[in-house]
């Protein structure tokens, strides 16, 4: 429609219209009524399609990151949020919010508004184990957020002092039996990933070593080199420089598969039958009631850019090895890891009030 009173905002029309009254006949002024008012009425649908649909992203979107600047998950978080401006042609801001093993952030992003400008990047600590581990986190994990996508797992290795000269599991188990306070490991607290992992093995094999739990995974990093601490689960990433330096050896890969840049190191599932690893995930979350169009094309978007050979040669140069589950299947893995964990909490006794 062309008419220039047709372009005025409705409530204008209807103003105007009213005024002509006593010229317009009945049939006229029933006729513009009606206009001005379906035109009001569609104004707030057009407005939340701005929000809804294709338009999205219209302004910066805030990416909280439960840990601190130059974690794996941050370094991770950064990459993705540079090629995601790039294709939004909007900022993407990652906020680190780091504490109580990553709830801090996590609470954060759940009590955000729902419109998708305010993201949560989560490692699993946050949502599947914390809640077992401390007594109020201040969200629930099944109704305070949607899971979008998982994008990777970050691959773990086990590792020893040279001091013990030790390069393998089934000696370092015997040695342990036969010296039952000689080994110590370290993580960065009670109820992380390293810590199930030790905690997990042990009761697996009888493999005997104390925990003790630092503020810092690069803390325990340098006690093990220093051989103050003997044993260390960690990130490939932050540990390969020194295996490959000869400060640190090479017991056992954490995951599941072989390692790349290890090949010729068993994983813990190969030496132990029936051992499971905790494997953590890293992905992006929404606040429940973000609407379905903004999470499908967040998850579109973030699909497309893992998959650039750039970001790809970038994960594995931090040790991480890429997801690709759908939303669905990421929302099934959070709740799998959730039950499972919550009865391995259970069962080694862990709380933090």
């Amino acid at each position: 429609m062309n008419h220039p009173e047709l372009r005025q905002h409705p409530t204008s029309l209807a103003a105007q219209w009213s005024c002509r009254n006593a010229t317009a006949s009945p049939r006229q002024r029933q006729f513009w009524m009606r206009l001005a008012l379906g035109m009001a009425l569609a104004l707030p649908m057009s407005a939340m399609a701005q929000t809804d649909g294709a338009a999205y992203p219209s302004k910066p979107v805030k990416l909280i990151v439960s840990y601190a600047a130059g974690n794996v998950t941050d370094s991770l978080a950064r990459v993705v949020a540079d090629k995601l401006a790039e294709k939004w042609g909007q900022g993407v801001l990652v906020e680190n919010r780091p504490g109580q093993g990553g709830s801090l952030g996590a609470q954060l992003g759940a009590k955000s508004p729902a419109d998708g400008y305010t993201l949560l990047f989560s490692a699993m600590a946050a949502m599947a184990i914390n809640p077992h581990v401390y007594k109020n986190v201040g969200y629930d994990v099944q109704k305070d957020f949607i899971p979008i996508v998982n994008i990777a797992y970050p691959i773990s290795v086990l590792v020893a002092s040279p001091g013990l000269k030790i390069n393998n599991l089934p000696d370092l188990i015997a040695y342990s039996k036969a010296n039952p306070t000689a080994l110590n490991y370290g993580t960065a607290g009670n109820g992380t990933v390293p810590h199930l992992n030790m905690e997990s093995l042990k009761g697996r094999t009888g493999l005997v070593a104390q925990h003790v739990p630092y503020k810092a995974a690069g803390a325990v990093m340098t006690d093990v080199i220093g051989g103050r601490l003997q044993l260390q689960q960690e990130a490939i990433s932050v540990v390969m420089p020194q295996i490959k330096a000869g400060n640190l050896t090479p017991i056992a890969a954490g995951n599941t598969k072989r390692i790349a840049q290890l090949p010729d190191l068993p994983t813990l599932s190969e030496l132990v039958p029936g051992y499971v690893p905790v494997v953590p995930w890293l992905g992006i979350f929404a606040p429940a009631g973000t609407p379905k169009s903004i999470v499908n094309k967040v998850y579109q978007d973030v699909t497309s850019v893992v998959q650039m050979p750039e970001v790809q040669q970038r994960l594995q140069s931090i040790g991480l090895i890429m997801a690709g589950e759908s939303t669905e299947e990421f929302a099934k893995l959070i709740t799998f890891d959730y039950e499972r964990l919550g009865k391995l909490v259970k069962e080694l006794g862990l709380k933090v009030d």
